[in-house]
């Protein structure tokens, strides 16, 4: 039986247009009333992700930043705090560069300008700058900024497949423990790629829940669409990619549901969920 149900956003409870649907919220509201918990499992700030929280009424622990900041919504209660020590992400931002990788600085878990970028972008992500534009410090050196640092949130890595994996290689090679690789996207041959602090990534945030709430990986539901989605889809009972996640994504899924764009979240609660507990 299903006792936990974690959503991510993007691409999947979220429509194209960054809304959710009214019926992926009403769903999820009777999930709610029939005892299950549902909370969100997002690679978002907390900044840019709590008015969804809230549209939802949801009132557990949920997890931003790929892991990296597990928070109460409502009572503001810090449960995981993982951060990237400054040296390493000053060498990665030197890495990136020997390579022709753009870096981006995620400077807070809490400012409201936590992106600190060189130059302005360009390339196959550039709709993620124009959307997150307000969040952005421009600065002239990213070293330099960095020197004057203890840690930071993370650093993206965003180019040229090839060149942000030998970045990754590289560091791998030169660089000691204390620090997390999570793959987010490929897009038309370029990589969005995050270095995070030790230990981050959305199953070891599942860790937190799984002993939060007693259950177990079997009971647990994991909807999601995208490659920072996939090592929790191979761990949990019931894995659901959306028809619009990449294939590799769908086949590592136990179940694949509509798109995000035809309430895919409510159809796979619906019909895994709620039609399994009005029969029992």
């Amino acid at each position: 039986m299903i006792k936990l149900v974690c959503i991510d956003l993007d691409g999947t409870l979220l429509d194209s247009k960054k809304h959710i649907s009214q019926r992926n919220a009403e769903t999820i509201r009777r999930v709610v009333e029939s005892g299950v918990h549902v909370t969100i499992f997002t690679g978002r700030s907390f900044g840019s992700a709590a008015h969804y929280l809230k549209e939802l009424d949801i009132r557990i622990p949920a997890v931003f930043q790929n892991g990296a900041l597990i928070i109460d919504p409502v009572s503001m209660k810090i449960f995981r705090s993982i951060e990237l020590d400054a040296n390493l992400a000053k060498r990665f931002v030197e890495l990136a560069r020997a390579y022709s990788v753009y870096p981006v600085v995620y400077e807070s878990f809490f400012f409201e300008k936590d992106m600190a970028i060189e130059n302005t972008y360009e390339g196959a992500f550039e709709q993620y700058f124009q959307l997150n534009s307000h969040r952005i410090r421009m600065v002239e050196d990213l070293s330099k900024e960095l020197s004057q640092k203890k840690s930071v949130v993370e650093i993206a890595l965003v180019g040229k497949i090839e060149s942000v994996n030998r970045v990754i290689e590289e560091a791998s090679a030169k660089l000691k423990n204390g620090y997390t690789v999570v793959e987010n996207q490929k897009r038309e041959r370029e990589a969005f790629v995050e270095i995070f602090g030790p230990g981050v990534g959305k199953e070891r945030a599942l860790e937190f829940f799984l002993e939060m709430y007693a259950v177990t990986l079997e009971e647990v539901m994991y909807i999601g669409d995208n490659l920072n989605d996939a090592s929790i889809m191979r761990m949990v009972g019931t894995s659901v990619a959306m028809m619009n996640a990449p294939d590799e994504i769908k086949m590592i899924a136990k179940h694949v549901t509509d798109s995000n764009d035809e309430s895919g979240v409510a159809k796979a609660l619906e019909r895994l969920l709620l039609r399994e507990r009005v029969g029992e």
